[in-house]
């Protein structure tokens, strides 16, 4: 089990460096291929005249239009080269799509075996961003989520899962089998709660070794009337030293945690260290 084909969402916001680290990394240690998709965002509808008692003049229009072209073919050539320097000379496939919903990415992603994007807050980067838990939920495959706190440009060497025995845990667990297999520390963390997995530590030690992991090392840890994801945090930084969290997204309705608040949504708000999501 291997992949073979890695997509990795360029962009010029500060992130984007790192993100083409990470994706240059994987592409290098899988032998894969490496690809880069950059979101071009449509003018906005200001420029169209949307919203305003009378419309500008045709002249202004195509002014404002044309700025936004080569502001978007600048954006556009400075993402791939910082890809293409990430990737040393490697060969990158490179593609532009126009528009930023989830749809444009998901359906980019959906022939690749991983997809390297950005996480949370989108709402502070210049450029267009889908929101990381709306492309994992309908992609089909795993994504790796690099939030802007992050100082990450590699990960998969010590891997934390974060596992509860729900449906979408293992289904993370199997699409990170690639990067569990190689990783030369594999740790996982069941929180004590209600919900949690019953005797589920030595079954999933036992998968782990099966597939050839080494270096595993699994606990159950107490809650201690914290909420489950800063348990995870805490030990994921600390006694885990982990460079990526493997989670599953969404065991709860994703309207439900987005107003009650939720694991999944703690997560991808809080965490510093990338997140491999898998719905």
């Amino acid at each position: 089990m291997s992949f073979k084909q890695i997509l990795v969402q360029a962009g010029v916001d500060k992130g984007a460096e790192r993100r083409a680290q990470i994706a240059a990394d994987l592409a290098s240690r899988f032998e894969a291929d490496l690809s880069g998709v950059f979101l071009s965002p449509a003018a906005p509808s200001v420029y169209l005249g949307a919203g305003m008692e009378a419309a500008p003049p045709a002249a202004v229009l195509k002014d404002l239009e044309d700025a936004h072209t080569r502001t978007v073919l600048a954006n556009a050539k400075a993402a791939r080269t910082t890809l293409e320097r990430a990737a040393a000379g490697t060969s990158v496939d490179w593609r532009e799509i126009e528009g930023g919903a989830p749809n444009n990415l998901v359906e980019a992603a959906r022939t690749a075996d991983l997809l390297i994007m950005p996480g949370p807050p989108e709402n502070t980067r210049e450029g267009v961003f889908a929101p990381a838990d709306a492309v994992a939920l309908s992609v089909g495959g795993p994504v790796i989520a690099v939030p802007d706190t992050s100082t990450a440009t590699r990960v998969g060497r010590n891997v934390l899962i974060a596992w509860n025995g729900s449906r979408e845990s293992a289904r993370a667990l199997r699409d990170a089998l690639p990067l569990l297999t190689r990783a030369e520390q594999v740790s996982a963390v069941i929180v004590d709660h209600p919900a949690a997995a019953r005797d589920g530590e030595q079954a999933l030690e036992q998968f782990l070794r099966r597939h050839g992991c080494r270096s595993v090392n699994v606990q159950r840890l107490p809650e201690g009337g914290r909420p489950p994801s800063e348990v995870i945090l805490q030990h994921a930084a600390h006694a885990a030293g982990a460079d990526l969290i493997v989670m599953g997204l969404y065991g709860h309705s994703r309207i439900r945690e987005f107003i009650l608040g939720g694991v999944s949504r703690e997560m991808l708000d809080d965490s510093p260290i990338p997140l491999l999501l898998s719905h």
